[in-house]
């Protein structure tokens, strides 16, 4: 497996803002008036990555360039959501869509207590991701791929297919042979799933080449 970069798999993620929570309400509000974007419902909106991206750096530059320039071990208490959501649009190259979900729980807090420290946690899910195992394998451990993929028929007629990743997982967890080299390299993917998708049941394109 090459030095795979997670971070380039997402391609739509979901975030969730609280609207008892000062900069949470007023960017829902903000994100409403002032950009273009798909309604999904009353308390859920589809907005671009880039413009969330403009959007942000319109609004908030002043709070960007300050936690910018501040050490990780004062960010990590300082840190609010728009800066959070900024890195996301920075950091996540292949990001098209944001779904923002606004939840009404009076009750909800980011502050979380690790090891006596109190810090803020930022939470996201990852709603769909494109995986090409061009970029996961050489062309040797690709054509191994291949060979595991076409045994459990995954592939139909095409190069790439959409399926969750939890049942991927399964997929690949009931056909397993460890002895079986062409299965064995299907670990990797195993690897990947669990690091975060498998949880989130990420919604995969994957791709091959033939």
């Amino acid at each position: 497996m090459y030095n795979f970069d997670m971070s380039l798999l997402p391609t739509a993620v979901g975030v969730t803002l609280y609207k008892y929570n000062y900069i949470d309400n007023k960017i829902w509000t903000q994100l409403n008036n002032q950009v273009d974007f798909i309604e999904v419902d009353s308390n859920s909106i589809i907005v671009s990555a880039a413009q969330m991206r403009y959007f942000l750096e319109v609004n908030y530059k002043n709070e960007i360039n300050k936690f910018n320039s501040i050490g990780s071990d004062i960010l990590h208490k300082e840190i609010n959501t728009s800066f959070f959501l900024y890195k996301m649009c920075e950091e996540i190259e292949n990001m098209q869509y944001l779904k923002i979900t606004l939840n009404n729980k009076k009750e909800y807090t980011r502050l979380k207590e690790i090891d006596g420290n109190k810090i803020l946690q930022f939470n996201f899910k990852i709603l769909t991701a494109t995986l090409r195992l061009t970029d996961l394998y050489n062309d040797a451990d690709l054509k191994k791929a291949n060979k595991a993929f076409k045994a459990i028929e995954l592939f139909k007629d095409v190069p790439y297919t959409r399926i969750n990743a939890k049942e991927l997982a399964n997929l690949i967890d009931s056909n397993m042979d460890e002895e079986d080299e062409n299965f064995a390299v299907l670990l990797d993917i195993l690897d990947i799933l669990e690091h975060k998708m498998e949880g989130d049941n990420t919604l995969i394109l994957l791709i091959t080449d033939y």
